[in-house]
C-alpha cells in the first residue's frame, strides 16, 4: 500500500503526479516562485494539499521536480527539431529559428525555468540539479551537431562540445534579454546574428578555439 495509506494503483498515481506537475508549471509561470503556494498548486490540480505531500513531500521537492520535468521537455523539444537540411548552415539556421519560435510563443516558461535554476543553485542539496540541467542540454545540442554533420557529410571546425556550450550560452543571453523587454523585432535580428556567429564558428571562419584553459 502507498505511503499514507492511499490505495492508488500505479497508472493512476503516475497520471495524478503528472497532473500535479502540469498544474505547478502553470501556477509558477503565472505567478513566479515567491507567490506560488502549495494551496494554489493543489487547487489548480484539483487535489488537496495532503495529496501534494504524498507525491512530493515538500514545496521544495515539488519545485525541483518541476525543474527536472522542464529539463526533460526542453531536451525532447530540441531532439524533435531535427531537420532534413542538406548543409550545415541551413541546419543551424533552421534549428535555432525553430527553438526561438517556442521562446516567443510562451516566454513565461523561460522566465520560470531561469527562476527555478537560480533557486536550485541557492540550495546546497539541489545545486546538482542545475548542473545536471546544463550538462543535459549540452549533451543534446552536441548530439544534434554530431548527427547533422554526419547527415550532411560536413565537418565542424571546433569540438562539438565547445559549439554546444556556445549555443546554449548565446540562447540563454537572448532569452534573458527577450523576457526583459519582449522586443520581438530586435530579438529576431539578434537571433539571426547569433546564427551567423554559430555558423562562422562551425565553419572555422573565426579564430581557432581550444578547449585548453
Amino acid at each position: 500500500m502507498p505511503k499514507g495509506g492511499c490505495n492508488i494503483d500505479q497508472p493512476v498515481s503516475e497520471d495524478r503526479r503528472g497532473a500535479i506537475l502540469a498544474a505547478a508549471i502553470m501556477v509558477l509561470a503565472r505567478e513566479g516562485i515567491a507567490a506560488t503556494t502549495t494551496r494554489k498548486i493543489a487547487a489548480a490540480a484539483g487535489v488537496n494539499q495532503a495529496m501534494l505531500g504524498y507525491y512530493f513531500g515538500s514545496k521544495d521537492e515539488l519545485l525541483f521536480a518541476v525543474l527536472h520535468e522542464l529539463m526533460q521537455q526542453t531536451q525532447a523539444l530540441a531532439l524533435a527539431m531535427r531537420t532534413s537540411a542538406t548543409d550545415l548552415r541551413t541546419l543551424i539556421t533552421q534549428s535555432i529559428a525553430a527553438f526561438w519560435e517556442t521562446v516567443e510563443r510562451d516566454p513565461s516558461i523561460q522566465f520560470m525555468q531561469l527562476e527555478l535554476t537560480l533557486y536550485a543553485l541557492r540550495q546546497p542539496e539541489s545545486a546538482w540539479l542545475a548542473r545536471q540541467q546544463y550538462a543535459g542540454y549540452g549533451a543534446v545540442v552536441e548530439q544534434l551537431f554530431r548527427e547533422g554533420c554526419a547527415a550532411t557529410g560536413q565537418t565542424c571546425a571546433v569540438p562539438f562540445a565547445v559549439l554546444a556550450r556556445f549555443v546554449i550560452a548565446g540562447l540563454d543571453g537572448l532569452i534573458l534579454q527577450f523576457i526583459s523587454d519582449h522586443d520581438t523585432a530586435r530579438a529576431g535580428r539578434d537571433v539571426r546574428t547569433f546564427s551567423a556567429a554559430v555558423i562562422a564558428l562551425a565553419e572555422g571562419t573565426t579564430p581557432p578555439i581550444s578547449e585548453e584553459p
